[in-house]
C-alpha cells in the first residue's frame, strides 16, 4: 500500500492558473493521478502560516474511467469578504476556494461545483466525473495584508472511489451507481444517498434494489432528506428527485419527492422494490438517510382467505369446528359467498359472533384459513 503524503506547496504570485500536468511541486500547480496516489491530503501554500495575497493556485485530480473524486475539508479559514456583501456575493470579491468537475477529463471545460469562503469547513464534496480541480484564489492586495493565524488557508483530505462513499448493499460494477440490497444478506440496514454527510454529485442517477424473500415487503423510514427541487419533482420544474416503483420501470401510483420534507413511511406492496436518485447540473442538497427493513407478510391477523374448513355448513351463524386441535374455536360463515363461504375462527376466545357478515373482524383479531 502506498503511504499518505500531505501537499504544502510554495506560491508564485500567480494572477492566472496555468497547467501543469506533471507537476507536483515547484509551483502553484499540481495535478494528482490515482494510478500513482489513491488517497491523501493537500493543503494551501504556507500552511500553517498565512497563505500569500494575490495568488491563484489550483489542484487537478484525474482518476480512472469509473472512478469518483471525494473532497473532505479538515480546516478551512480564509479572509472574510466586507461586511457590506452580501451573503451570495461575498465569495465573488474576497478569497475563496472553487470546485469544478472536469468534463470529458480536461480542464478546458469545467462545471462548477460549488464556491467556498470564509471561516466554515465546507461539508464534503464529489466530482460527478472522474476529474475534479479545486482552485484557490486570493485577492487580497498585499498593500492591506496584516499575517494572522485566522487566515491560514485549508486542509483537505483527497480519495479516488467507485462507491460513491455509499455503505451497505452490493455493486455490481464498481463505479455505476447501481446498489442491490438482498434480505438473504441482510434483513435491514441503512441507506444513503451519494457522498453522505456532504453534498451529493450532480449529473448522477443512482438506482437501489431491494429484493425480498416470498412473502416479504421492504419498509422505508426517513431520518434525513434534502434534495434540490420543488413539487411535482420532475424535469419540468429543473428539479432533483427520488422515485420509488413496485416494478422494475415507474410506478405511477407512487409520487416523486424532492425538498426538505421527508417522505412518510414507505412500504413495498410486495418482495421487490425499486429507488430511483436523479440529480442534475443545477444545485445539490445533502441528499436523504433511510432505514430499511424486510418484513414478514406472510402471516397477516386480518387477512380472509376464500375457502372454508371441509364438514362445516356453508351457512350464516356460530357453529364449532370439527377439528380436535381447534378445540372449541367458533367459527363464522358467510352464506353468500362461493364454494361454500368465508371462514374465519377465533382460536383463543369462545365469544359469541353472531352478526354473519364477517364484520367480526372489526372486533376482534382473527385467523382465517
Amino acid at each position: 500500500m502506498q503511504g499518505r503524503r500531505i501537499l504544502v506547496l510554495v506560491a508564485t504570485s500567480l494572477n492566472v492558473a496555468s497547467c501543469h500536468f506533471n507537476s507536483v511541486s515547484g509551483g502553484c500547480n499540481v495535478t494528482i493521478l490515482s494510478e500513482e496516489e489513491n488517497e491523501g491530503l493537500i493543503a494551501s501554500p504556507g500552511y500553517p502560516d498565512t497563505y500569500p495575497p494575490s495568488t491563484t493556485c489550483t489542484y487537478t485530480f484525474r482518476g480512472s474511467q469509473y472512478q469518483r473524486v471525494q473532497l473532505i475539508f479538515t480546516s478551512f479559514s480564509l479572509r472574510n469578504a466586507p461586511p457590506h456583501l452580501k451573503p451570495h456575493e461575498s465569495c465573488q470579491h474576497t478569497d475563496a476556494v472553487a470546485v469544478y468537475n472536469l468534463l470529458c477529463n480536461t480542464t478546458m471545460d469545467l462545471q462548477e461545483v460549488d464556491t467556498f469562503c470564509g471561516l466554515s469547513v465546507p461539508l464534503p464534496v464529489m466530482s460527478s466525473t472522474s476529474g475534479l480541480q479545486l482552485v484557490l484564489t486570493s485577492r487580497t492586495p498585499l498593500d492591506v495584508v496584516t499575517p494572522s493565524p485566522t487566515h491560514s488557508g485549508f486542509t483537505a483530505k483527497f480519495k479516488f472511489i467507485t462507491n460513491l462513499g455509499i455503505e451497505g448493499g452490493q455493486q455490481p460494477i464498481p463505479g455505476i451507481c447501481k446498489f442491490v440490497y438482498n434480505s438473504s444478506y441482510t434483513s435491514n440496514g441503512t441507506l444513503y444517498s451519494p457522498n453522505p454527510g456532504g453534498y451529493y454529485p450532480q449529473d448522477t442517477t443512482c438506482t437501489y434494489l431491494f429484493y425480498g424473500r416470498p412473502g416479504e415487503a421492504v419498509r422505508l423510514i426517513f431520518k434525513y432528506f434534502d434534495v434540490e427541487g420543488v413539487m411535482p419533482c420532475n424535469e419540468a420544474t429543473e428539479s432533483d428527485s427520488l422515485e420509488f416503483s413496485n416494478f422494475p420501470s415507474a410506478d405511477r401510483k407512487i409520487p416523486s419527492f424532492c425538498g426538505s420534507v421527508a417522505p412518510t413511511v414507505i412500504q413495498s406492496d410486495g418482495a421487490f422494490f425499486r429507488l430511483v436518485f436523479k440529480s442534475n447540473s443545477k444545485f445539490s442538497g445533502t441528499g436523504f438517510t433511510a432505514d430499511y427493513q424486510f418484513l414478514d407478510m406472510s402471516y397477516q391477523p386480518y387477512t380472509i382467505k376464500k375457502h372454508c374448513l371441509p364438514f362445516l355448513k356453508p351457512e350464516v351463524g356460530i357453529i364449532r369446528s370439527v377439528y380436535p386441535d381447534h378445540l372449541m374455536v367458533l367459527v363464522l360463515c358467510n352464506q353468500n359467498s362461493s364454494h361454500g363461504g368465508h371462514c374465519c375462527f377465533n382460536r383463543s376466545t369462545n365469544q359469541n359472533i353472531s352478526d354473519g357478515k364477517l364484520t367480526c373482524l372489526l372486533l376482534i383479531p382473527l385467523l382465517c384459513v
